[in-house]
């Protein structure tokens, strides 16, 4: 039986969580590949079936100013989407946390904290 959520915090700031994590996607998603956006419970997910994330940069995603190898070899990042995504879901109370394998894809998870979850059955 579906339910409906309703998330409470700020749309806007939220919004472009979203938006970059959408937008990374699209730029590292091949045009045959998907791009899935699944919410379960008190979490978003955003899966591609892109070109993946390095194991050594995957750490680093968040911090400022890193752009890792994907980033260098394409040209088409500044290091500072995620951080900034990042920043903004610390305010939010907002989680995200990042899998990922070359050649595979990459799942980013946004984790809503269930305080601003409303459920309307």
């Amino acid at each position: 039986v579906p339910t409906e959520k309703k998330v409470v915090t700020d749309s806007k700031w939220l919004g472009v969580i979203v938006e970059q994590v959408l937008s990374n996607a699209v730029k590292y998603t091949p045009e045959e590949g998907t791009i899935r956006i699944l919410f379960d419970g008190d979490t978003l997910t955003i899966e591609d079936t892109g070109i993946g994330i390095a194991s050594y940069d995957i750490k680093r995603i968040f911090e400022r100013g890193f752009s890792g190898y994907n980033g260098r070899v394409n040209h088409q990042s500044t290091g500072l989407g995620l951080y900034l995504s990042a920043e903004i879901a610390k305010r939010l109370g907002v989680t995200l946390s990042v899998e990922s394998t070359v050649g595979e894809g990459t799942t980013v998870h946004i984790q809503i904290p269930s305080e601003v979850m409303q459920v309307k059955d």
